[in-house]
């Protein structure tokens, strides 16, 4: 039985009332280009972040060396170190003859990290858009379109007078397009003479720590003492930022101190363009800020539009020159406003186009769309990707630096775009691991002496001279190389891109397949053995064991050998590699099991295609979500758990891993997850990771972004290498997807209605043999889409059949 879908229907976000904090305000971008609309004392403001404005000072002199796997290995070994994760008392529990060293280790956390608030995103400026004054406060309304890229806000006064507002960024330029109009704005009447909208364009003062937390108490944030471990004397806040006028065009400039990615300093400029308003500096302003007033000619004072560009040095020709080349065209070309909002609308229905969904249960739909309307306008391939947090909310200081995590934070937000059918969403992801392999080569060489490259815990989109995270317990984990490459290898498996695979993919599999291979130890029992690494964000526990041969390690070392010796193969490249890794593969040790028995054992069958990351939650404190589920009691439903109570970020890894071993009973536990979103959304349709009571209002998260691939995976699975459609679906909920991406390049339909499933619609890009799991009964067969019958085998309820590149197959129930 099909659902009768109505494709055409368009989604929006609309706010019952404006945001208050750049967090929640309703967001537009490019994936370069970000902004965040929220409301200010006197008019409405738009905060602006951009992928590459970073402060990158990296100050390691308090660093100590970076450690020695070596140093590392003894110290467990043979001097049984015993510490904390993240820092706290160190002990040689059979003792050290250099405890200073051992201390030095052993800090959890280098006091780069520690004690100093950047490497982090930085905002870039905002824009405020000042009302009318005197005329009382309006009533705001806001619609952003999702399928358009369009915000548009109304606001309007009880006296008639109305301001009418549209706002769209355009896909290649990083520019900001307002439009405004008064209306019922009558000179004769009781309204006061002056224009009734104006612009301010502005970057205030980088503040210092101290004044960074000041304010975060001042508005009620909660627990903020983690900042006091920056109130270190070498921290010094940003140059501020200045005015610059040229020829006829004013700037706001901050500038950032030279860094080993710019060695000559970098700049990011925001200016309006063109000669539609008159721009000048203002000369009071607060202390250290630097403030543009955009005002309409005298002669166009009821509508208008602002055009502001934003430029740093990453442009061609620098930031300078860049906006200039912006203000000439927009000077000249009378026709540039309509241009841009043409191209802007064009391109987000191009991406619209590339897959849909439509679902009788409006949480599953619109979670689906705001969030990958999120990652649309916070991503792209060519340009360094945010990392823990969206661009345009970000405060002055992030948590954690803002930083690219590498279990789960970072991949999280990635998670699902292969899938989506949003091949440029994933690949920005390669962007980020650039920055990560160029300091994982030195780590690799240096401190392993291994081939390839070591992936660390955190990095930042940075030219890292030197291993920004050198101590342990956090710094030497080797699980995060091999889990690094699995999106690499899932872009593969979803395209099936020889190309690819050979200029991009592999090379990078290649890189840390070398790792391991140096690596891991060939003991006198035969077998390659792992150590020393510990798991999760575990600490030192004086034990060797808890360091050797652990789950998660060789589960991702196991899974990165086997993908890259089945890259090497199908691209007839380094026989020689293949033939060592699948030598280790043979004699790989056993893992030491996951230490709670009552969960699934993956089928031996699935293990070479099964993601580690999504097998077990191992080292993580979710102990109720990791236990096997029984009869009707659903793990979701404990409200009293960290789930509910502080951290949705990890909803989404916790999902994947219980559709991926067939623990997520949706009728059972769908309405509790489903109770979690709803708890956790904000007006702007993003979803919360961390609760604000504990780390105050500091950004819009990343992490939450991953909800898109379990929604996915209950519509359709293939990794397997089977297609299964709604294997885990709510019963009662009717849906149907369109060109979904499937494993083995291919884009399937199908629709499901009062629990039936409807034929399947499967276009296959690359001609690759197809299996599809039957949902009927009886059976299925295959049509081309004229009709004719396709050849087929049935076997234990999958159907396979051979494909052609670009035909379309119909699978439905057996006649």
């Amino acid at each position: 039985m099909a659902m009768d879908v109505e494709w055409s229907t368009e989604h929006g976000i609309s706010p019952g009332t404006p945001a208050l904090l750049s967090q929640d305000g309703l967001v537009l971008g490019n994936g370069d280009l970000s902004l965040s609309v929220y409301r200010s004392a006197d008019g409405l403001t738009w905060r602006l972040g951009k992928s590459d404005v970073w402060d990158r000072r990296l100050d390691l002199s308090d660093d100590p060396a970076p450690a020695h796997i070596d140093e590392v290995a003894r110290g467990i070994r043979d001097e049984g170190w015993k510490c904390p994760p993240y820092g706290g008392p160190v002990e040689a529990t059979r003792g050290t003859d250099n405890p200073e060293r051992m201390r030095e280790i052993c800090q959890g956390v280098a006091p780069s990290y520690k004690h100093r608030p950047y490497p982090c995103p930085k905002p870039v400026g905002e824009i405020c858009l000042h009302l009318p004054p005197d005329i009382g406060e309006p009533e705001i309304s806001q619609m952003l379109a999702i399928e358009t890229g369009i915000l548009t806000i109304s606001c309007r006064w009880a006296s008639g007078v109305a301001v009418e507002i549209e706002c769209v960024v355009p896909p290649e330029e990083n520019i900001v397009l307002i439009n405004w109009r008064a209306e019922g704005w009558d000179e004769s009447s009781s309204m006061p003479p002056e224009m009734p909208v104006w612009f301010s364009v502005y970057r205030w003062p980088d503040p210092t720590i101290g004044q960074f937390a000041a304010g975060l108490a001042s508005i009620g944030a909660g627990d903020i003492s983690g900042l006091h471990t920056y109130a270190h004397p070498k921290v010094t806040p940003l140059a501020p930022p200045s005015i610059e006028c040229d020829g006829g065009l004013c700037q706001v400039r901050q500038g950032f101190d030279p860094d080993p990615t710019f060695p000559d300093g970098f700049e990011v400029r925001m200016a309006p363009l063109g000669n539609l308003l008159e721009v000048a500096p203002v000369d009071y302003c607060a202390p250290g800020e630097a403030r543009l007033h955009a005002k309409p000619a005298t002669d166009r004072t009821r509508d208008g539009e602002l055009i502001l560009g934003v430029t740093t040095t990453s442009d061609p020709g620098g930031a300078a020159a860049a906006m200039l080349d912006l203000h000439r065209r927009a000077s000249t070309d009378g026709d540039i406003a309509d241009e841009l909002r043409s191209r802007a609308v064009e391109t987000c229905r191009a991406f619209w186009s590339r897959s849909a969904i439509r679902c009788s249960d409006p949480i599953i739909e619109n979670t689906w769309y705001e969030a990958l309307h999120a990652r649309r306008c916070s991503y792209r391939p060519d340009v360094p990707p945010p990392g823990m947090s969206i661009l345009s909310s970000v405060a002055d200081y992030s948590p954690w630096h803002g930083d690219y995590h590498m279990n789960f934070n970072l991949q999280s937000a990635f998670w699902g775009n292969y899938e989506a059918n949003q091949i440029d969403l994933g690949d920005a992801y390669f962007k980020a691991m650039e920055f990560l392999l160029y300091m994982g080569r030195k780590i690799a060489h240096d401190y392993y002496n291994c081939r390839g490259a070591f992936v660390q815990l955190s990095g930042y989109p940075i030219l890292a001279p030197d291993d920004v995270m050198g101590v342990v317990p956090m710094g030497r984990m080797a699980y995060m190389t091999g889990w690094s490459t699995n999106l690499y290898w899932s872009r593969y498996l979803h395209t099936m891109d020889t190309d690819w695979l050979a200029n991009v993919g592999y090379p990078v599999i290649r890189e840390c397949a070398l790792f391991y291979a140096d690596f891991l130890a060939l003991e006198s029992d035969g077998l390659y053995h792992a150590f020393p690494s510990n798991t999760g964000e575990d600490g030192f526990t004086g034990r060797v064991d808890d360091y050797r041969d652990r789950a998660q390690v060789l589960r991702h070392v196991r899974h990165c050998l086997r993908n890259a010796a089945a890259a090497s193969e199908i691209l007839g490249k380094d026989e020689d590699l293949r033939k060592q890794w699948r030598e280790i593969l043979g004699k790989l040790a056993s893992e030491d099991g996951l230490g709670r028995e009552e969960m699934p054992a993956v089928p031996r069958e699935l293990v070479d295609v099964f993601a580690p990351e999504f097998y077990a939650m191992e080292s993580y404190e979710a102990a109720d979500l990791n236990e096997l589920p029984t009869g009707d009691v659903s793990p979701w439903s404990d409200r009293s758990d960290y789930l509910w109570q502080w951290f949705f970020g990890k909803v989404p890894l916790a999902m994947m891993i219980h559709l991926r071993l067939g623990i997520f009973d949706a009728d059972r536990d769908w309405p509790h997850v489903r109770e979690l979103i709803k708890r956790w959304r904000r007006p702007n349709g993003l979803l919360e990771a961390y609760s604000r009571s504990m780390l105050g209002p500091v950004g819009a998260w990343t992490e939450s972004l991953g909800i898109i691939a379990p929604i996915q995976e209950m519509m359709l699975q293939s990794w397997t290498g089977c297609i299964e459609v709604f294997p885990n679906f709510p019963s009662g909920v009717d849906c149907a997807f369109k060109t979904l991406r499937a494993q083995g390049a291919f884009l399937v339909s199908a629709s499901c209605s009062d629990g039936k499933t409807g034929e399947i619609q499967i276009v296959s890009e690359k001609g690759c043999d197809c299996r599809v799991v039957s949902p009927w009964p009886g059976g299925a067969s295959v049509t081309d889409v004229c009709g004719g019958r396709i050849s087929a085998d049935c076997s234990e309820g999958v159907i396979s059949f051979a494909t052609t590149e670009w035909q379309t197959y119909v699978v439905a129930p057996a006649t």
